[in-house]
């Protein structure tokens, strides 16, 4: 998430002190440095909420009566996302509050290699919380289009499967990342600058194909590839609903009321899990073009991606935290057991502080159902 803030830094510093500045500020560039001013405060407050809510996300899926093949996808999404939050705080107290001198902020060895590590480690979760969503879509396209091999393809079994497939090959595929980048002194270019940078690594140099081919892979393969399958299977699960609705209309008189409760919950649920894959697909797919174009056209690099940053972080950190408010909206399940787990338990906990009542007893529900 901050290694193309790392490197436009970089780059900066290089181009300031060898005197290449721009005659004339952008609108683009002046928006982004204006918005820059007060990205720590947002970014800040985002990552708690989203931290929090992402916790909220586990506590309430995971309880026994909500256990089904999505939420337990649901659950490790909500763990990658808060993962993936969790770090960034650091960099925005680090480059926004501590020093904000900017580009001559004699930055330690240390804090150089936090970068690296924070960008190999925000890579992967960020990558995990993708392919999650993508396997979210295919387990509900199955369920909405294929109901009838819902039980033998989407299983609990088949869920931690999948999780388990997805972690380890993202972090398995994240590996090359560590040799992209080494720690240096600007000294070593040639540059009077103290303190250390983050420069291409001596495979990287020798061996130019090997950066250019993981651009390339993560630009396309780990992100334009899965928001383009997110919006052909939410597409195909619409329209099925849609032709569902169709067929319900006509054969309204000839089922129970009862039945026709189940699809309600169900239509409810599928509309909620396709707002969640189509917010990651809105908030993903303008940055994978952004970097397929980048990797196109250096001066369009240079010119616009750079320059869009703190706006890029901003959307893949909102992608990551109002899941809960999705949620919250639109599963009355999700509702109903957030309220019992902490509205009721504590109301219930302060009329026993208060000797009011000597026993609160709470109802669940235990019934099991597809969500």
């Amino acid at each position: 998430m901050v290694l193309p803030i790392v490197n436009a830094t970089v780059m900066s510093i290089l181009n300031a002190t060898l005197g290449k500045q721009e005659v004339q500020e952008s609108n683009l560039s002046l928006f982004g440095r204006r918005y820059g001013k007060v990205h720590g405060y947002v970014s800040i407050l985002v990552c708690i909420f989203g931290v929090i809510s992402n916790i909220l996300n586990a506590i309430v899926l995971t309880r026994r009566h909500m256990t089904t093949p999505t939420n337990y996808i649901m659950t490790a999404l909500a763990v990658a996302d808060c993962l993936k939050m969790l770090t960034y705080p650091v960099y925005a107290i680090y480059s926004f509050f501590y020093k904000q001198d900017g580009l001559d902020a004699n930055h330690s060895q240390g804090w150089m290699y936090y970068m690296v590590v924070q960008n190999i480690f925000n890579t992967t979760c960020h990558n995990m919380a993708m392919w999650l969503t993508v396997s979210l879509a295919v387990f509900r396209y199955i369920f909405v289009c294929h109901h009838g091999i819902v039980n033998r393809l989407c299983s609990l079994q088949r869920a931690l499967l999948t999780i388990k497939i997805i972690v380890i090959a993202n972090a398995i595929v994240c590996i090359p990342d560590i040799f992209l980048y080494r720690v240096v002194k600007p000294t070593d270019f040639g540059l009077n600058i103290s303190g250390y940078v983050i420069a291409n690594s001596r495979l990287v140099v020798k061996h130019n194909f090997y950066k250019t081919f993981n651009y390339w892979f993560f630009a396309v393969i780990m992100k334009v590839v899965p928001c383009i399958l997110l919006t052909l299977l939410s597409a195909i699960v619409i329209l099925a609903m849609h032709q569902a609705s169709k067929r319900r209309v006509r054969l309204l008189q000839q089922t129970r009321p009862s039945d026709h409760n189940v699809n309600r919950k169900h239509n409810r649920t599928t509309w909620m899990l396709v707002s969640v894959v189509l917010f990651s697909v809105i908030t993903e797919m303008p940055h994978g073009i952004l970097i397929m174009v980048s990797g196109l056209n250096k001066d369009f690099h240079i010119e616009v991606y750079s320059k869009l940053g703190d706006i890029k972080d901003l959307l893949l950190l909102l992608n990551s935290s109002l899941n809960f408010v999705l949620y919250s909206i639109m599963s009355k399940k999700f509702r109903d057991t957030f309220k019992k787990l902490f509205v009721v338990n504590s109301m219930c906990h302060k009329h026993n502080e208060t000797g009011r009542h000597n026993v609160c007893v709470i109802s669940t529900n235990t019934e099991v159902t597809t969500l």
